[in-house]
Order: structure tokens, then C-alpha cells, then sequence
């Protein structure tokens, strides 16, 4: 069984979407995900079915891609950060090109770079949706608040906020010395505004990617040796909610990495290299697009 850094994302089970996008008549009832839960699993907890996704749930995912908000943004040196080993150390990814596949909506083709210490190794490989959710409502706090606040939990609560659930799997250059595969399962906290463009948004950043938008939790493994190392990592690592360490993030206003872990890799966080940087593009492409039409997030080298 593969070890796990937090609650197994099996914990618990969310109903299905009841918001739709103004833009679309998306009926998804039918969908389930599995919500990141505060404690630890039992270590004998049940595997649970993955349902297939309906037509209408395809659908949704061909009219509102999620390819751009999983790639890297263009300009801007931000890539996603993690924990990987038993040390928790840190790891970075940077999805680099991120393509929808024309004959299924729900299903991405991935390739980019990721950073261990000092070594860069790139990868390639794909993304399954596999569930589709409406998210939990935000928790209104349960001391007196103003109406000013409640009247805004009531519009973040009206919100048409997802989760998408799904498995992932990254294979890394072979010619690169310690190779290997990544696999797991990813979540997607998105939303849908009324003009129909498709953003990163956590109502509750207490369930499900739990604030860092988008959360890939799984194994690396070595073919060769079976050797296996627990990772996880997440699209934004500030709002993250983690178990991994109670204490990883320090002050309120402007919140940082406390300086005990520095020695686990958080110490050039701040340094803003362009470790991945190479002649070409960071793009996220939808589906049979034209060169002209397609979305194409350059980034400056």
C-alpha cells in the first residue's frame, strides 16, 4: 500500500454538482469526489469504486477546459511546490505544456520539468478526470459577524465552484540518472464565473485540495529497483492546509516558511530561478484548435 502524507483523499464522499455555469445546462448529480479530511485514515480503509464520468460530465469538461489554470502561468516565476521522500523534502513542478485530448475531454496530455535539490529532470505523461463535484459550502463562522459578512459567505456560497478528482501519471526521462514514475491522484478546485472563464478557486479551504488549488498526491517509483517515495504537492503552497507540519508556515499578515525547515530545501523559495527555463513556450492547448486559435501562455526566457 502506498504510504500517505495526509488524510487518504478516501475519506469521505461529497454529493454531486447542483450548480451549472450560466453558460451551460451541465447537469452532473450523478458525480462523486472524495474530500481531503482533516486526520489520518485507518490504515485498512476500503479502496473506493471510481465512477466513470456521464455524458453530460464530459461535456462539461469539453466546453471548460481546465488545461490553462494546470499549466504554468506565462511570466511569472510561481511553480508548484511539494513534499516528496520520507523527509518531506521540498520539490518543485512546472507544468510546462498542458494539451487537451480531442477524442476525450477529460483527459490531459502533461509535459514540463521538476526539481529535486539541484537536479532537474524533465517528464511527460497524462491527467484522468475521473469525478466531478459541486464543492462544499464555505463554514459561516460561528461567532455574531455583521451583515456586510454574511451577505458575502452568502455570495461565496452561490458561487459556481468544482472539484474535479482524478489520477495522474508522470514518467521521467530515462536518460536522466535516477529516473522514475510519478503516480497518484490530483484534485482541482475551480470555478465558473458568469463570463464563463475557467479560474482556480477554493470556497473551503478546509476540504478537499484544502487551499492549494490544485493537489497531487501519490508515489514516485523507481522501475528498475520497485523503490517507492511518498510525494505530494500543490498549486499553491501559502493557502495550503498540510498535516505534514503543524508549524510550516509562521505569521498571519504575511505569512512565510518557518526557518527549522529551511534546511528541507524552503531556503531558495525566494530566489526566483528560472530553473526550468529553455527556448519555447509554456503552453496549455485546447482541443483541435487551429495555430492561430489555440491558448498559448508564452512565457519570457
Amino acid at each position: 500500500m502506498r504510504p500517505v502524507y495526509l488524510a487518504a483523499t478516501c475519506a469521505a464522499l461529497l454529493t454531486g454538482c447542483q450548480q451549472k455555469p450560466a453558460a451551460t445546462a451541465v447537469s452532473t448529480t450523478t458525480a462523486t469526489i472524495k474530500a481531503v479530511a482533516a486526520q489520518p485514515a485507518p490504515a485498512a480503509a476500503p479502496a473506493v469504486t471510481v465512477s466513470a464520468l456521464s455524458a453530460q460530465e464530459l461535456q462539461f469538461f469539453r466546453e471548460y477546459s481546465l488545461a490553462a489554470i494546470i499549466a504554468k502561468e506565462p511570466d511569472d516565476h510561481e511553480v508548484m511546490n511539494g513534499f516528496y521522500g520520507p523527509d518531506h523534502y521540498r520539490i518543485e513542478f512546472a507544468m510546462l505544456e498542458v494539451r487537451q485530448d480531442p477524442a476525450n475531454p477529460a483527459h490531459y496530455f502533461v509535459k514540463g520539468k521538476n526539481r529535486f535539490k539541484k537536479a532537474i529532470t524533465p517528464f511527460e505523461g497524462d491527467i484522468l478526470l475521473t469525478q466531478l463535484a459541486n464543492q462544499p459550502p464555505a463554514e459561516v463562522p460561528q461567532q455574531a459577524i455583521d451583515k456586510a459578512t454574511k451577505e458575502y459567505y452568502k455570495e461565496l456560497n452561490q458561487r459556481n465552484a468544482y472539484s474535479a478528482l482524478g489520477t495522474f501519471t508522470l514518467r521521467e526521462d530515462a536518460g536522466y540518472k535516477g529516473a522514475g514514475v510519478f503516480r497518484g491522484e490530483v484534485l482541482i478546485d475551480f470555478s465558473v464565473p458568469d463570463e464563463g472563464i475557467v479560474e482556480l478557486f477554493t470556497r473551503n479551504p478546509k476540504k478537499n485540495a484544502r487551499g492549494g488549488g490544485i493537489l497531487f498526491e501519490g508515489t514516485w517509483e523507481n522501475p528498475e529497483t520497485q523503490q517507492q517515495k511518498p510525494v505530494l504537492w500543490v498549486q499553491n503552497i501559502f493557502y495550503y492546509q498540510q498535516d505534514i507540519f503543524r508549524d510550516f508556515m509562521i505569521g498571519e499578515r504575511d505569512p512565510d516558511f518557518n526557518p527549522k525547515y529551511a534546511r528541507l530545501g524552503w531556503d531558495t523559495y525566494w530566489q526566483n530561478e528560472e530553473w526550468w527555463a529553455e527556448p519555447g513556450q509554456v503552453t496549455a492547448q485546447e482541443p483541435e484548435a487551429a495555430p492561430d486559435t489555440a491558448t498559448t501562455i508564452s512565457t519570457s526566457l
